[in-house]
Protein backbone atom coordinates (compact mmCIF):
# COMPACT_ATOMS: atom_id res chain seq x y z
CA UNK A 1 0.00 0.00 0.00
CA UNK A 2 3.16 2.33 0.98
CA UNK A 3 4.43 1.63 -2.47
CA UNK A 4 1.33 2.53 -4.05
CA UNK A 5 0.99 5.78 -2.12
CA UNK A 6 4.30 6.89 -2.97
CA UNK A 7 4.06 6.54 -6.56
CA UNK A 8 0.60 8.51 -6.78
CA UNK A 9 2.75 11.04 -4.64
CA UNK A 10 5.43 11.66 -7.02
CA UNK A 11 5.67 15.39 -8.55
CA UNK A 12 4.95 14.96 -12.23
CA UNK A 13 6.09 18.55 -13.30
CA UNK A 14 7.85 18.18 -17.05
CA UNK A 15 10.93 19.82 -17.50
CA UNK A 16 12.94 21.28 -20.09
CA UNK A 17 16.61 23.93 -19.78
CA UNK A 18 16.00 27.22 -20.28
CA UNK A 19 18.01 28.12 -22.89
CA UNK A 20 14.80 28.14 -25.58
CA UNK A 21 12.72 30.48 -23.43
CA UNK A 22 16.11 32.49 -23.00
CA UNK A 23 17.18 32.59 -27.06
CA UNK A 24 13.17 33.62 -27.43
CA UNK A 25 13.65 36.62 -24.61
CA UNK A 26 16.92 37.96 -26.27
CA UNK A 27 15.62 38.41 -29.82
CA UNK A 28 12.82 39.53 -28.74
CA UNK A 29 14.82 42.35 -26.68
CA UNK A 30 16.84 42.90 -30.19
CA UNK A 31 13.66 43.63 -32.04
CA UNK A 32 12.45 45.65 -29.48
CA UNK A 33 9.31 43.64 -29.14
CA UNK A 34 8.02 43.98 -25.23
CA UNK A 35 7.26 40.75 -23.37
CA UNK A 36 4.51 40.43 -20.03
CA UNK A 37 6.67 41.06 -17.16
CA UNK A 38 6.59 37.39 -16.02
CA UNK A 39 9.19 36.38 -18.53
CA UNK A 40 11.75 39.41 -17.18
CA UNK A 41 13.93 37.14 -14.98
CA UNK A 42 14.67 34.07 -17.53
CA UNK A 43 17.25 35.86 -19.43
CA UNK A 44 19.38 35.54 -16.36
CA UNK A 45 18.62 31.97 -16.09
CA UNK A 46 21.63 29.75 -17.16
CA UNK A 47 21.19 27.88 -20.31
CA UNK A 48 21.22 24.43 -18.54
CA UNK A 49 18.74 25.63 -15.44
CA UNK A 50 15.09 23.65 -15.68
CA UNK A 51 12.17 25.52 -16.35
CA UNK A 52 8.56 24.38 -16.89
CA UNK A 53 8.39 22.11 -20.30
CA UNK A 54 5.36 24.16 -21.46
CA UNK A 55 7.01 28.27 -20.96
CA UNK A 56 8.59 28.42 -24.20
CA UNK A 57 5.38 27.76 -26.00
CA UNK A 58 3.05 30.10 -23.51
CA UNK A 59 5.64 32.48 -24.65
CA UNK A 60 5.40 32.03 -28.72
CA UNK A 61 1.69 31.98 -28.40
CA UNK A 62 1.30 34.93 -26.95
CA UNK A 63 3.89 36.58 -29.39
CA UNK A 64 2.15 34.78 -32.57
CA UNK A 65 -0.96 36.64 -30.94
CA UNK A 66 0.43 40.23 -30.30
CA UNK A 67 2.84 40.41 -32.86
CA UNK A 68 2.43 42.15 -35.96
CA UNK A 69 4.83 40.37 -37.76
CA UNK A 70 3.14 36.94 -38.61
CA UNK A 71 6.81 35.18 -39.97
CA UNK A 72 7.99 36.54 -36.42
CA UNK A 73 8.88 32.30 -35.88
CA UNK A 74 10.26 32.20 -39.35
CA UNK A 75 13.10 35.54 -38.68
CA UNK A 76 13.42 33.97 -34.67
CA UNK A 77 14.74 30.68 -36.31
CA UNK A 78 18.01 32.19 -37.85
CA UNK A 79 18.71 33.89 -34.49
CA UNK A 80 18.44 30.52 -32.82
CA UNK A 81 19.45 27.96 -34.65
CA UNK A 82 23.12 29.37 -34.26
CA UNK A 83 22.47 29.74 -30.12
CA UNK A 84 20.70 25.98 -29.40
CA UNK A 85 23.68 24.24 -32.29
CA UNK A 86 26.10 25.57 -29.84
CA UNK A 87 24.66 24.58 -26.82
CA UNK A 88 23.89 21.39 -27.79
CA UNK A 89 27.97 20.96 -28.71
CA UNK A 90 26.76 18.41 -31.44
CA UNK A 91 29.95 17.23 -33.88
CA UNK A 92 28.38 18.34 -37.11
CA UNK A 93 32.27 17.64 -39.25
CA UNK A 94 31.71 15.69 -42.53
CA UNK A 95 33.48 13.04 -40.49
CA UNK A 96 30.58 11.92 -38.66
CA UNK A 97 27.62 10.19 -40.33
CA UNK A 98 23.86 11.75 -40.75
CA UNK A 99 22.74 8.50 -38.60
CA UNK A 100 25.30 9.68 -35.56
CA UNK A 101 24.46 13.06 -35.84
CA UNK A 102 21.06 12.17 -35.52
CA UNK A 103 21.76 9.93 -32.97
CA UNK A 104 23.59 12.75 -30.69
CA UNK A 105 20.60 15.61 -30.99
CA UNK A 106 18.36 12.66 -29.87
CA UNK A 107 20.16 11.56 -27.09
CA UNK A 108 21.15 15.03 -26.18
CA UNK A 109 17.84 15.85 -25.71
CA UNK A 110 16.47 13.06 -23.71
CA UNK A 111 19.34 13.74 -21.35
CA UNK A 112 18.55 17.40 -20.58
CA UNK A 113 14.06 17.61 -21.40
CA UNK A 114 11.20 15.73 -20.33
CA UNK A 115 10.33 14.81 -24.10
CA UNK A 116 8.53 11.48 -26.02
CA UNK A 117 11.26 10.70 -28.64
CA UNK A 118 12.76 7.91 -29.13
CA UNK A 119 15.10 6.32 -31.96
CA UNK A 120 14.16 3.75 -34.36
CA UNK A 121 17.10 1.50 -35.84
CA UNK A 122 17.22 -0.68 -38.69
CA UNK A 123 19.98 -2.00 -41.19
CA UNK A 124 20.02 0.62 -43.52
CA UNK A 125 18.43 3.42 -41.59
CA UNK A 126 17.72 5.38 -38.25
CA UNK A 127 14.72 7.54 -37.33
CA UNK A 128 14.06 9.67 -34.80
CA UNK A 129 10.47 9.46 -33.61
CA UNK A 130 8.52 12.23 -31.38
CA UNK A 131 5.12 10.93 -30.33
CA UNK A 132 2.53 13.85 -30.31
CA UNK A 133 -0.32 14.32 -28.03
CA UNK A 134 -3.87 14.79 -30.01
CA UNK A 135 -3.88 18.13 -32.24
CA UNK A 136 -6.29 19.92 -30.06
CA UNK A 137 -3.99 20.09 -26.99
CA UNK A 138 -0.60 19.93 -29.32
CA UNK A 139 1.93 22.11 -29.91
CA UNK A 140 3.16 22.96 -33.25
CA UNK A 141 6.37 24.78 -32.11
CA UNK A 142 7.59 21.44 -31.32
CA UNK A 143 7.19 20.12 -34.65
CA UNK A 144 9.04 23.56 -36.23
CA UNK A 145 12.26 23.58 -33.54
CA UNK A 146 12.47 19.56 -34.77
CA UNK A 147 12.73 20.18 -38.41
CA UNK A 148 14.81 23.68 -38.06
CA UNK A 149 17.65 21.88 -36.12
CA UNK A 150 17.91 18.81 -37.70
CA UNK A 151 17.67 20.52 -41.39
CA UNK A 152 20.32 22.65 -40.37
CA UNK A 153 22.45 19.55 -38.90
CA UNK A 154 22.03 17.54 -41.95
CA UNK A 155 21.77 20.18 -44.55
CA UNK A 156 24.19 18.57 -47.01
CA UNK A 157 21.59 15.34 -46.50
CA UNK A 158 18.60 17.77 -46.75
CA UNK A 159 19.37 18.29 -50.65
CA UNK A 160 18.95 14.76 -51.45
CA UNK A 161 15.43 13.47 -50.85
CA UNK A 162 16.69 9.57 -50.63
CA UNK A 163 19.03 10.08 -47.48
CA UNK A 164 16.56 12.35 -45.47
CA UNK A 165 12.63 11.33 -45.06
CA UNK A 166 10.94 14.31 -42.44
CA UNK A 167 7.38 13.09 -41.29
CA UNK A 168 4.78 15.42 -39.53
CA UNK A 169 1.39 14.44 -37.22
CA UNK A 170 -0.45 16.86 -38.89
CA UNK A 171 -2.58 18.73 -41.71
CA UNK A 172 -0.83 21.59 -42.92
CA UNK A 173 -3.28 24.23 -41.59
CA UNK A 174 -2.41 22.96 -38.05
CA UNK A 175 0.93 25.08 -38.73
CA UNK A 176 -0.58 28.60 -39.98
CA UNK A 177 1.84 30.83 -41.64
CA UNK A 178 4.48 28.83 -40.45
CA UNK A 179 4.19 26.22 -42.74
CA UNK A 180 6.32 28.33 -44.94
CA UNK A 181 9.43 26.80 -42.75
CA UNK A 182 8.72 23.28 -44.16
CA UNK A 183 10.03 21.73 -47.50
CA UNK A 184 10.42 17.92 -48.46
CA UNK A 185 8.26 16.98 -45.72
CA UNK A 186 4.81 14.55 -45.57
CA UNK A 187 2.08 15.85 -43.11
CA UNK A 188 -0.98 14.53 -41.27
CA UNK A 189 2.06 10.92 -40.37
CA UNK A 190 0.63 10.66 -36.59
CA UNK A 191 4.26 11.47 -35.21
CA UNK A 192 7.23 13.94 -36.04
CA UNK A 193 9.75 11.83 -37.99
CA UNK A 194 13.15 12.22 -38.94
CA UNK A 195 14.73 9.09 -40.76
CA UNK A 196 18.23 9.06 -42.51
CA UNK A 197 20.40 6.43 -44.00
CA UNK A 198 22.83 4.89 -42.69
CA UNK A 199 26.13 4.71 -44.59
CA UNK A 200 29.49 2.76 -44.36
CA UNK A 201 30.52 4.48 -41.20
CA UNK A 202 27.63 2.94 -39.51
CA UNK A 203 28.20 -0.79 -39.13
CA UNK A 204 27.79 -1.15 -35.91
CA UNK A 205 24.85 -0.35 -34.42
CA UNK A 206 24.26 3.17 -33.38
CA UNK A 207 21.72 3.29 -30.48
CA UNK A 208 21.93 3.78 -27.08
CA UNK A 209 19.18 5.02 -24.88
CA UNK A 210 19.41 7.65 -22.27
CA UNK A 211 16.43 9.54 -20.49
CA UNK A 212 16.18 12.43 -18.04
CA UNK A 213 15.83 11.29 -14.34
CA UNK A 214 15.08 13.97 -11.88
CA UNK A 215 14.21 13.79 -8.09
CA UNK A 216 10.84 15.41 -6.95
CA UNK A 217 12.88 18.29 -5.67
CA UNK A 218 15.05 18.67 -9.04
CA UNK A 219 11.06 19.30 -10.48
CA UNK A 220 10.05 21.72 -8.16
CA UNK A 221 12.85 23.30 -8.64
CA UNK A 222 12.55 24.04 -12.04
CA UNK A 223 8.90 24.97 -11.47
CA UNK A 224 10.40 27.74 -8.88
CA UNK A 225 12.78 28.66 -11.85
CA UNK A 226 9.45 29.22 -13.61
CA UNK A 227 7.96 31.89 -11.50
CA UNK A 228 8.95 35.72 -11.17
CA UNK A 229 10.66 36.01 -8.10
CA UNK A 230 9.07 38.39 -6.62
CA UNK A 231 5.63 35.88 -7.18
CA UNK A 232 7.30 33.16 -5.87
CA UNK A 233 5.39 31.38 -2.95
CA UNK A 234 4.53 28.34 -1.21
CA UNK A 235 0.55 28.86 -2.61
CA UNK A 236 1.79 30.02 -6.39
CA UNK A 237 4.58 27.05 -6.46
CA UNK A 238 1.65 23.94 -5.63
CA UNK A 239 -0.23 26.01 -7.82
CA UNK A 240 2.04 25.85 -11.40
CA UNK A 241 2.77 22.04 -9.91
CA UNK A 242 -0.56 21.00 -9.46
CA UNK A 243 -0.72 19.80 -6.02
CA UNK A 244 -1.44 21.36 -2.80
CA UNK A 245 0.57 22.87 -0.26
CA UNK A 246 0.61 20.14 2.46
CA UNK A 247 1.38 17.61 -0.58
CA UNK A 248 4.18 19.54 -2.07
CA UNK A 249 5.94 19.66 1.22
CA UNK A 250 5.26 16.34 2.16
CA UNK A 251 6.70 15.29 -0.85
CA UNK A 252 9.87 17.01 -0.80
CA UNK A 253 10.30 16.05 3.44
CA UNK A 254 11.22 12.36 1.87
CA UNK A 255 13.92 13.70 0.25
CA UNK A 256 14.91 16.04 3.15
CA UNK A 257 14.02 18.91 0.96
CA UNK A 258 12.24 21.69 2.78
CA UNK A 259 10.15 23.70 0.18
CA UNK A 260 10.32 26.98 2.10
CA UNK A 261 14.08 26.78 2.29
CA UNK A 262 13.81 26.16 -1.38
CA UNK A 263 11.62 29.05 -2.56
CA UNK A 264 13.85 31.61 -0.33
CA UNK A 265 17.10 30.47 -1.66
CA UNK A 266 15.93 30.42 -5.35
CA UNK A 267 14.30 33.54 -5.01
CA UNK A 268 17.72 35.51 -3.68
CA UNK A 269 19.86 33.62 -5.84
CA UNK A 270 17.40 35.29 -8.94
CA UNK A 271 17.53 38.79 -7.31
CA UNK A 272 21.43 38.56 -6.85
CA UNK A 273 21.81 37.35 -10.22
CA UNK A 274 19.78 40.03 -11.92
CA UNK A 275 21.26 42.81 -9.60
CA UNK A 276 24.86 41.47 -10.95
CA UNK A 277 24.02 41.27 -14.39
CA UNK A 278 22.68 44.96 -14.11
CA UNK A 279 25.60 45.98 -12.37
CA UNK A 280 24.04 47.09 -9.37
CA UNK A 281 21.31 48.73 -10.94
CA UNK A 282 18.91 48.36 -7.90
CA UNK A 283 15.71 50.23 -9.69
CA UNK A 284 15.78 48.28 -12.41
CA UNK A 285 16.42 44.43 -11.02
CA UNK A 286 13.62 45.46 -8.39
CA UNK A 287 11.52 45.96 -11.83
CA UNK A 288 13.00 42.76 -13.64
CA UNK A 289 12.49 40.61 -10.30
CA UNK A 290 8.92 41.46 -10.39
CA UNK A 291 8.35 44.06 -7.80
CA UNK A 292 6.20 46.93 -8.15
CA UNK A 293 8.11 49.65 -6.08
CA UNK A 294 11.35 50.19 -4.93
CA UNK A 295 10.12 50.10 -0.92
CA UNK A 296 8.84 46.85 -1.70
CA UNK A 297 12.16 45.30 -2.96
CA UNK A 298 14.19 46.83 -0.41
CA UNK A 299 12.29 45.62 2.55
CA UNK A 300 12.57 42.33 0.96
CA UNK A 301 16.12 42.32 0.44
CA UNK A 302 17.10 43.85 3.74
CA UNK A 303 14.86 41.45 5.32
CA UNK A 304 16.52 38.39 3.51
CA UNK A 305 20.04 39.53 3.38
CA UNK A 306 20.65 41.81 6.36
CA UNK A 307 21.19 44.80 4.47
CA UNK A 308 19.89 46.76 2.45
CA UNK A 309 20.17 46.28 -1.38
CA UNK A 310 22.68 49.86 -1.80
CA UNK A 311 25.01 48.31 1.08
CA UNK A 312 24.67 44.52 -0.74
CA UNK A 313 25.91 46.44 -4.23
CA UNK A 314 28.65 48.60 -2.50
CA UNK A 315 30.23 46.33 -0.59
CA UNK A 316 30.04 42.95 -3.31
CA UNK A 317 29.28 44.62 -7.18
CA UNK A 318 30.65 47.78 -6.90
CA UNK A 319 34.64 46.75 -5.81
CA UNK A 320 33.93 43.67 -8.72
CA UNK A 321 33.42 46.14 -11.94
Amino acid sequence: MWILFRCFQMIKYKCRPAVHTKIVCEYCELINFPLPDEYNHFKYLADTDLIGFNTITNLLRYIENNCDNKYFFIDLMQYFIQRIIKFTDIDLSAEVSDAQKLLAFTQFYNQVSDLNWCNIETQHSLALVAKRSPQAIASKYDDLFIYSCITHILRHSFKDKLNLIIELPFERSFYGVDVDLFDNVTFNCQSMSVIVAKDERDVNPVMAENKLTLSSSDRVKAAANSIPPSALSLPNLANSIGVSERGLQRELRTENCCVKDMIQNTRMNSIITILKNNKGNIKKSAYESGFKDLPSFSRYFSKSTGCTPTQYVRNNICNNL
